[in-house]
């Protein structure tokens, strides 16, 4: 897979989510938003999951420094987890318009990480926190598994 140009995305105010990635332009359904580029870390290591996605029961990919640290979380998500072999990407679950913030819901990929307690995201559908993924309901898990966003480690995990 190509580097997706960081030129597509921009950083602005989020508002009381602080930093989020915008679309500087328009992206398809379908469509790679962005690869994450962290490096991997053992939980072990961690002492701030701040900017940290679970890619496996034991592993963590940590900040990378680029626009991938600043994707916020929402309940009704622009985007959707897609880990294929070496890549964890974003990959736009609906058509995204210039200026749009580039979110993806943060419980498809927790199974042990403690969840936030309250949510920033806004989305009229707002669960109110962001729990793990055996934590949502169960028609929002099938909406996700249906969509093929939930990492093969969650599903395993149970």
């Amino acid at each position: 897979m190509n580097h997706i140009d960081t030129e597509d995305l921009v950083l602005l105010d989020a508002g009381p989510k602080g930093l989020g990635a915008f679309a500087a332009r328009r992206f398809q359904r379908g469509e790679t938003v962005l690869v994450f580029r962290g490096q991997e870390l053992d939980p072990r290591e961690i002492a701030d999951f701040t900017h940290t996605i679970q890619v496996d029961l034991d592993r963590f990919l940590g900040a990378s420094g680029g626009v991938d640290d600043y994707v916020n979380h929402s309940c009704d998500p622009s985007c959707i987890l897609r880990m294929p072999v070496s890549e964890l990407e974003l990959v736009a679950r609906r058509p995204i318009a210039p200026g749009e913030e580039i979110t993806f819901d943060y419980s498809t990929c927790l199974l042990f990480e403690p969840p936030l307690d309250s949510c920033a995201c806004g989305a009229p559908a707002c669960r109110g926190r962001v729990v793990t993924f055996w934590d949502l309901a169960p028609a929002v898990r099938r909406r996700y598994r249906r969509l093929d966003a939930v990492p093969g480690f969650i599903l395993r995990g149970r």
